[in-house]
């Protein structure tokens, strides 16, 4: 039997009360209100451009470092991430970690979406150690991978190198490996604790909050809140996942959502953020609401108990194309045939995809696989 764990998100929510606190954020949002600006529709804030920053390379780890030397070349590339409202008072925060020349940060999507659901919320970042907060926007987030790219203004932070080992044939991750998670657990004073701990599990899923997680990395490194979205580390010194939910109910038991997502599409995120008519990144739609295994697992359904992901609604460019019913197997992208045993499955195909687009779809349909060439949305 498939076992519900009681997962906690890890990132920290908390209230200051205004009288008699200082406040470092004040003038930082006395700036941003005094612009007539707000985060739903942009700042005054000039964004830094990766080629401007004096970081032009990931940080290097010596071969055969040990735990202690890649958490010390690492520090400074690790940030905490707070989300304000317009009163500057702290609505939550968490962990994050710069991958890129000129700022730009992964952290999880649970840790900045309030800005995004919240008029006049932003982000302030603070770097390691640092007593200043820098404005930070949000570039791109997916809630289901729970993934967020932001950019801090502040383009000079050193940055760590990106690898997808969670689906890498060549190098992949390996039960009983040893990996590092470092974040900010429970209050700011704590920045940048380290742990260290062992691979215990692959592809997992689990459900938080009426969220579905799916390919997620389980490990021992302990983990708390404010955690959400800090870096977990192999031995090699690659980021392999973002720290992001912890059992409630068992000793050592916690999770990373994959960086994979982050390998298909920062580059692109970055292209279009620094053309000189700046565009965020928007995934293209295939328009088919799905289900998969997992999700019938998590809710005890019996819609589909086979790999692929059951299409339960189409509209855009897929009416008359897709079905009801239809089971997407595979999908076809520029002569390459891409697997589809989950939602995420999907969700990185699509993301390798550009909006109008036309890809190949192999569905079962009444026991019969056809395939079907669609334009994306």
């Amino acid at each position: 039997m498939k076992k519900k764990f009681s997962i906690l998100i890890l990132v920290f929510a908390f209230v200051f009360m205004l009288t008699g606190c200082d406040n470092p954020f004040s003038s930082r949002v006395d700036q941003i209100i005094n612009s007539g600006s707000s985060v739903q529709t942009g700042t005054t804030v000039t964004m830094p451009l990766s080629k401007d920053s004096i970081y032009q390379s990931p940080v290097e780890i010596p071969q055969n470092a040990t735990a202690s030397e890649i958490a010390k070349a690492y520090l400074d590339c690790i940030v905490t991430i707070f989300v304000c409202n317009s009163n500057g008072v702290e609505i939550s925060f968490g962990s994050g970690i710069c991958v890129y020349s000129g700022g730009y940060i992964l952290t999880n999507n649970h840790v900045v979406e309030d800005v995004l659901n919240y008029d006049n919320y932003y982000l302030s970042v603070y770097l390691n150690e640092g007593d200043e907060p820098y404005y930070a926007e949000v570039l791109w987030t997916n809630e289901n991978l729970d993934i967020s790219i932001i950019q801090c203004e502040n383009g000079d932070i050193p940055f760590v190198s990106v690898k997808d080992r969670l689906f890498d044939d060549e190098d992949p991750l390996e039960l009983l490996e040893q990996v590092i998670a470092i974040g900010t657990p429970l209050d700011y004073s704590l920045q940048n604790t380290c742990t260290t701990g062992y691979i215990s599990g692959l592809d997992r899923y689990t459900t938080s909050d009426n969220n579905i997680y799916e390919n997620l990395i389980q490990h021992t490194a302990s983990i708390s809140n404010g955690n959400s979205g800090g870096p977990l580390f192999d031995m090699k010194g690659n980021l392999i996942g973002l720290n992001t939910l912890g059992s409630t109910s068992g000793n050592d038991i916690y999770f990373s959502v994959s960086v994979y997502p982050a390998t298909i599409i920062l580059d692109k995120v970055i292209e279009l953020n620094e053309q000189e008519n700046r565009t965020k990144y928007t995934m293209p739609q295939l328009g088919v609401s799905i289900i998969d295994e997992i999700a019938c697992i998590v809710y005890n359904q019996d819609i589909i108990s086979e790999e692929g992901v059951y299409i339960s609604n189409v509209s855009g460019n897929s009416l008359g194309k897709l079905h009801v019913g239809d089971i997407i197997k595979s999908i076809t992208i520029n002569s390459v045939e891409y697997d589809i045993k989950c939602r995420n499955d999907l969700i990185y195909a699509l993301l390798r995809c550009e909006t109008g687009q036309q890809i190949s779809i192999t569905v079962k349909r009444r026991n019969e696989n056809k395939t079907v060439n669609v334009i994306l949305n």
